[in-house]
């Protein structure tokens, strides 16, 4: 009964907050087209729903931090994943693995919309380019790199919304 109630009372916060937060949707270009959006060692059409999930709900997460009578869509132009795929060869099989080099570097291209309850537009832009040329390598990005295979593009994606909106709330 404790672990229900508790689980019911982090439901209801997490609601809350998204009660207070702007409309947010995310659209993607053709991912075909995409630079970068490689599966390693999975079935493609998974790995592309798993990873445009999880930046959809990273820019959802974002998005919290907007007024809540406001809209915000942002669209997926063009996705160059961190790293290259490289072959990898052991005993008996060959395998695909990401590499994270200083040349490898993320770059996503965007456009976005930002509108007030009325659809007036209060920001917009269409293919701007988000890049990190030779991420650092810091412990903090390596071990959050390990930890979060999207690591570096959030950080672009978290660079972005701070420069666009600066009087969103922390």
């Amino acid at each position: 009964m404790k672990t229900s109630v508790l689980n019911l009372a982090i439901v209801a916060t997490l609601f809350a907050g998204a009660a207070n937060a702007a409309e947010v949707s995310v659209k993607w270009g053709e991912v075909k087209s995409f630079t970068d959006f490689e599966a390693v060692n999975e079935l493609k059409s998974r790995f592309e729903e798993r990873t445009k999930a999880n930046f959809t709900e990273y820019v959802e997460a974002l998005g919290q931090k907007l007024p809540e009578q406001n809209k915000l869509q942002v669209t997926f132009n063009d996705v160059d994943l961190a790293g290259r795929v490289e072959p990898t060869f052991g005993a008996t099989s060959s395998a695909f693995q990401r590499i994270l080099d200083d040349i490898s570097y993320p770059h996503l291209v965007i456009s976005y919309k930002y509108t007030d309850a009325q659809g007036s537009v209060l920001s917009e832009a269409e293919n701007v380019e988000l890049k990190s040329l030779a991420p650092p390598r810091n412990i903090r990005n390596v071990m959050g790199s390990s930890r979060d295979a999207l690591y570096f593009e959030k950080e672009l994606l978290q660079d972005w919304f701070r420069e666009t909106f600066p009087d969103a709330a922390d």
